[in-house]
Protein backbone atom coordinates (compact mmCIF):
# COMPACT_ATOMS: atom_id res chain seq x y z
CA UNK A 1 0.00 0.00 0.00
CA UNK A 2 2.88 2.48 1.06
CA UNK A 3 4.54 1.48 -2.12
CA UNK A 4 1.48 2.16 -4.43
CA UNK A 5 0.80 5.45 -2.77
CA UNK A 6 4.50 6.49 -3.39
CA UNK A 7 3.61 5.69 -7.02
CA UNK A 8 0.85 7.56 -7.55
CA UNK A 9 2.16 10.51 -5.77
CA UNK A 10 5.51 10.06 -8.08
CA UNK A 11 2.99 9.75 -11.16
CA UNK A 12 0.64 12.83 -9.54
CA UNK A 13 3.66 15.54 -9.05
CA UNK A 14 4.42 15.14 -12.84
CA UNK A 15 0.64 15.99 -14.10
CA UNK A 16 0.60 19.62 -15.68
CA UNK A 17 -2.36 20.29 -13.71
CA UNK A 18 -0.69 19.49 -10.26
CA UNK A 19 2.05 21.97 -10.70
CA UNK A 20 -0.91 24.69 -12.34
CA UNK A 21 -2.80 23.78 -9.02
CA UNK A 22 0.18 24.13 -6.41
CA UNK A 23 0.34 27.65 -8.25
CA UNK A 24 -2.91 28.56 -7.80
CA UNK A 25 -2.62 28.57 -3.87
CA UNK A 26 -0.59 31.77 -4.17
CA UNK A 27 -3.84 33.18 -5.91
CA UNK A 28 -5.72 34.56 -3.04
CA UNK A 29 -3.78 34.75 -0.16
CA UNK A 30 -1.52 37.29 -2.24
CA UNK A 31 -5.01 38.93 -3.55
CA UNK A 32 -6.40 39.01 0.13
CA UNK A 33 -3.30 40.44 1.75
CA UNK A 34 -3.03 43.28 -0.61
CA UNK A 35 -7.02 44.16 0.12
CA UNK A 36 -6.77 43.32 3.82
CA UNK A 37 -3.57 44.57 4.36
CA UNK A 38 -5.31 46.88 7.32
CA UNK A 39 -6.77 43.93 8.52
CA UNK A 40 -5.32 41.64 11.79
CA UNK A 41 -4.18 38.13 11.18
CA UNK A 42 -6.99 36.44 12.03
CA UNK A 43 -8.96 38.08 9.52
CA UNK A 44 -6.25 37.90 6.54
CA UNK A 45 -6.14 33.88 6.76
CA UNK A 46 -10.00 33.82 7.53
CA UNK A 47 -10.53 35.07 4.08
CA UNK A 48 -7.67 33.03 2.73
CA UNK A 49 -9.14 30.07 3.48
CA UNK A 50 -13.00 30.50 2.52
CA UNK A 51 -11.43 31.78 -1.32
CA UNK A 52 -8.87 29.88 -1.70
CA UNK A 53 -10.64 26.36 -0.35
CA UNK A 54 -14.65 26.98 -1.92
CA UNK A 55 -13.63 29.24 -4.81
CA UNK A 56 -10.58 26.65 -6.31
CA UNK A 57 -9.82 24.08 -4.19
CA UNK A 58 -13.31 22.25 -4.20
CA UNK A 59 -12.90 22.26 -8.14
CA UNK A 60 -10.03 21.58 -8.63
CA UNK A 61 -10.18 18.12 -6.52
CA UNK A 62 -12.81 17.11 -8.20
CA UNK A 63 -11.03 18.01 -11.77
CA UNK A 64 -7.48 16.30 -10.52
CA UNK A 65 -9.85 13.31 -9.78
CA UNK A 66 -11.36 12.81 -13.48
CA UNK A 67 -7.84 13.15 -14.31
CA UNK A 68 -6.37 10.73 -11.85
CA UNK A 69 -9.15 7.99 -11.56
CA UNK A 70 -8.96 7.47 -15.46
CA UNK A 71 -5.19 7.43 -16.05
CA UNK A 72 -4.70 3.71 -16.28
CA UNK A 73 -7.56 3.94 -18.92
CA UNK A 74 -5.77 6.47 -20.76
CA UNK A 75 -2.93 4.50 -20.71
CA UNK A 76 -3.74 0.86 -21.04
CA UNK A 77 -2.13 0.35 -17.61
CA UNK A 78 -5.24 -0.76 -15.49
CA UNK A 79 -4.81 -4.74 -16.55
CA UNK A 80 -1.21 -4.53 -15.80
CA UNK A 81 -1.80 -3.23 -12.70
CA UNK A 82 -5.03 -5.80 -11.61
CA UNK A 83 -2.11 -8.77 -12.82
CA UNK A 84 0.52 -7.92 -10.16
CA UNK A 85 -2.22 -7.89 -8.07
CA UNK A 86 -3.63 -4.67 -6.93
CA UNK A 87 -7.07 -4.99 -6.11
CA UNK A 88 -8.89 -2.08 -7.66
CA UNK A 89 -10.56 -1.08 -3.72
CA UNK A 90 -6.82 -0.78 -2.97
CA UNK A 91 -5.80 1.49 -6.34
CA UNK A 92 -9.40 3.77 -5.35
CA UNK A 93 -8.17 4.60 -2.00
CA UNK A 94 -4.63 5.56 -2.63
CA UNK A 95 -6.03 8.01 -5.36
CA UNK A 96 -8.63 9.33 -2.71
CA UNK A 97 -5.62 9.38 -0.24
CA UNK A 98 -3.36 11.22 -3.29
CA UNK A 99 -6.02 14.16 -3.38
CA UNK A 100 -6.52 14.56 0.71
CA UNK A 101 -2.79 15.50 0.79
CA UNK A 102 -2.93 17.49 -2.34
CA UNK A 103 -6.29 19.46 -0.40
CA UNK A 104 -4.07 19.89 3.13
CA UNK A 105 -1.26 20.79 1.46
CA UNK A 106 -2.85 23.15 -0.95
CA UNK A 107 -4.57 25.33 2.11
CA UNK A 108 -1.51 24.89 3.96
CA UNK A 109 1.05 26.67 1.11
CA UNK A 110 -2.03 29.38 1.25
CA UNK A 111 -1.48 29.67 4.95
CA UNK A 112 2.24 29.85 4.66
CA UNK A 113 2.17 32.46 2.00
CA UNK A 114 0.05 34.54 3.68
CA UNK A 115 1.69 34.59 6.75
CA UNK A 116 4.90 35.67 5.18
CA UNK A 117 3.22 38.62 3.71
CA UNK A 118 2.14 39.62 7.56
CA UNK A 119 5.53 39.14 8.93
CA UNK A 120 6.03 41.45 5.96
CA UNK A 121 4.34 44.07 6.70
CA UNK A 122 4.68 43.94 10.49
CA UNK A 123 1.03 42.62 11.37
CA UNK A 124 1.05 41.03 14.54
CA UNK A 125 1.20 37.13 14.18
CA UNK A 126 -1.51 35.96 16.84
CA UNK A 127 -2.79 32.18 17.54
CA UNK A 128 -0.41 30.80 14.70
CA UNK A 129 -0.87 27.82 15.44
CA UNK A 130 -4.65 28.09 15.86
CA UNK A 131 -4.57 29.72 13.03
CA UNK A 132 -2.58 26.84 11.19
CA UNK A 133 -4.93 23.65 12.25
CA UNK A 134 -7.86 25.47 11.15
CA UNK A 135 -6.38 26.01 7.66
CA UNK A 136 -5.16 22.60 7.23
CA UNK A 137 -8.89 21.36 8.87
CA UNK A 138 -10.35 23.11 6.16
CA UNK A 139 -7.75 20.98 4.13
CA UNK A 140 -9.36 17.77 5.23
CA UNK A 141 -13.36 19.28 5.12
CA UNK A 142 -12.86 20.51 1.59
CA UNK A 143 -11.53 16.77 0.41
CA UNK A 144 -14.82 15.46 1.88
CA UNK A 145 -16.60 18.19 0.29
CA UNK A 146 -15.61 17.11 -3.16
CA UNK A 147 -16.19 13.28 -2.92
CA UNK A 148 -20.14 13.43 -3.86
CA UNK A 149 -19.30 15.08 -7.02
CA UNK A 150 -16.04 12.74 -7.89
CA UNK A 151 -18.62 9.90 -7.09
CA UNK A 152 -20.57 11.26 -10.63
CA UNK A 153 -17.47 12.03 -12.17
CA UNK A 154 -16.30 7.95 -11.20
CA UNK A 155 -19.69 7.07 -12.58
CA UNK A 156 -20.00 8.70 -15.77
CA UNK A 157 -16.20 7.63 -17.00
CA UNK A 158 -14.13 9.17 -18.95
CA UNK A 159 -16.18 11.85 -19.99
CA UNK A 160 -14.32 14.53 -19.22
CA UNK A 161 -16.30 17.78 -20.67
CA UNK A 162 -19.39 16.64 -18.39
CA UNK A 163 -17.26 16.55 -15.43
CA UNK A 164 -15.84 19.95 -16.07
CA UNK A 165 -20.13 21.00 -16.59
CA UNK A 166 -21.05 19.29 -13.05
CA UNK A 167 -17.74 20.70 -11.23
CA UNK A 168 -19.07 24.03 -12.41
CA UNK A 169 -22.68 23.68 -10.86
CA UNK A 170 -21.68 21.69 -7.86
CA UNK A 171 -19.45 24.64 -6.92
CA UNK A 172 -21.57 27.24 -7.86
CA UNK A 173 -24.48 25.71 -5.97
CA UNK A 174 -22.65 24.72 -2.60
CA UNK A 175 -20.99 28.28 -2.33
CA UNK A 176 -24.45 30.17 -3.62
CA UNK A 177 -26.17 27.73 -0.54
CA UNK A 178 -23.96 29.93 2.17
CA UNK A 179 -25.57 32.72 1.07
CA UNK A 180 -29.09 31.73 1.90
CA UNK A 181 -30.44 32.52 4.69
CA UNK A 182 -33.03 29.81 3.95
CA UNK A 183 -30.09 26.69 4.20
CA UNK A 184 -27.98 28.21 6.54
CA UNK A 185 -30.04 29.37 9.60
CA UNK A 186 -32.19 25.76 9.76
CA UNK A 187 -31.72 23.85 13.25
CA UNK A 188 -29.53 20.58 12.80
CA UNK A 189 -31.32 17.82 11.41
CA UNK A 190 -32.19 16.13 7.79
CA UNK A 191 -32.38 20.19 5.31
CA UNK A 192 -29.59 21.02 3.19
CA UNK A 193 -27.69 23.03 5.68
CA UNK A 194 -26.79 20.10 7.52
CA UNK A 195 -26.44 18.01 4.31
CA UNK A 196 -25.04 19.45 1.96
CA UNK A 197 -21.30 19.90 2.74
CA UNK A 198 -20.57 23.33 2.11
CA UNK A 199 -23.19 25.12 4.66
CA UNK A 200 -22.17 22.47 7.29
CA UNK A 201 -18.67 23.88 7.06
CA UNK A 202 -19.40 27.83 6.54
CA UNK A 203 -21.65 26.96 9.68
CA UNK A 204 -18.78 25.82 11.43
CA UNK A 205 -15.83 28.14 10.08
CA UNK A 206 -17.96 31.29 11.00
CA UNK A 207 -17.88 30.74 14.56
CA UNK A 208 -14.42 30.93 14.84
CA UNK A 209 -14.64 34.58 12.61
CA UNK A 210 -14.56 38.08 14.63
CA UNK A 211 -16.91 40.45 13.33
CA UNK A 212 -16.26 44.29 12.52
CA UNK A 213 -18.91 46.50 11.78
CA UNK A 214 -22.27 46.87 12.35
CA UNK A 215 -23.57 44.69 9.24
CA UNK A 216 -21.35 42.13 10.11
CA UNK A 217 -22.14 41.96 13.91
CA UNK A 218 -25.21 41.46 13.08
CA UNK A 219 -25.01 38.82 10.89
CA UNK A 220 -23.03 36.98 13.18
CA UNK A 221 -25.49 37.23 16.19
CA UNK A 222 -28.41 35.92 14.04
CA UNK A 223 -26.03 33.30 12.66
CA UNK A 224 -24.43 32.16 16.18
CA UNK A 225 -27.66 30.10 17.23
CA UNK A 226 -26.66 27.35 14.30
CA UNK A 227 -22.94 27.26 14.68
CA UNK A 228 -22.06 23.73 14.27
CA UNK A 229 -19.62 22.07 17.11
CA UNK A 230 -16.50 21.05 15.64
CA UNK A 231 -17.50 16.80 16.61
CA UNK A 232 -20.78 17.43 14.86
CA UNK A 233 -19.50 19.38 11.32
CA UNK A 234 -16.59 16.87 11.34
CA UNK A 235 -18.76 13.53 12.23
CA UNK A 236 -21.40 14.57 9.37
CA UNK A 237 -18.72 14.98 6.78
CA UNK A 238 -16.72 12.46 7.13
CA UNK A 239 -19.87 10.19 7.60
CA UNK A 240 -21.03 11.46 3.95
CA UNK A 241 -17.00 10.84 2.72
CA UNK A 242 -17.47 7.31 3.94
CA UNK A 243 -20.67 6.42 2.02
CA UNK A 244 -18.88 8.07 -1.21
CA UNK A 245 -16.40 6.21 -0.93
CA UNK A 246 -17.74 2.74 -0.56
CA UNK A 247 -20.11 4.09 -3.74
CA UNK A 248 -16.93 4.91 -5.67
CA UNK A 249 -14.99 1.58 -4.91
CA UNK A 250 -18.14 -0.31 -5.80
CA UNK A 251 -19.24 1.51 -8.90
CA UNK A 252 -14.95 1.55 -10.23
CA UNK A 253 -14.77 -2.04 -9.01
CA UNK A 254 -17.70 -3.21 -11.18
CA UNK A 255 -16.58 -1.78 -14.34
CA UNK A 256 -15.04 -3.51 -17.03
CA UNK A 257 -12.32 -2.28 -18.32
Amino acid sequence: MANLLYAELLKFKRKRLFIFGMLSAFIFPIFNAILLSDSDFADIQSGVREDNAFLILMPLLILLAANLFFTEQDNHTLKNLLCIPISKKKLVLVKLLVLLIFSIAFQITGFFVSTLFVISQNIPVTKPFFQFCLTASTGLLMWSASLPCIVLVVWFNKNYILSVIMVFFYTLINYAMHFSDLIMMRPLGLNAGTLMPVPIIFRWLYQFYTPTGVIQTTFYQRLSNYFISTPICFSVVLLEAMICIICIIQIYDKREY
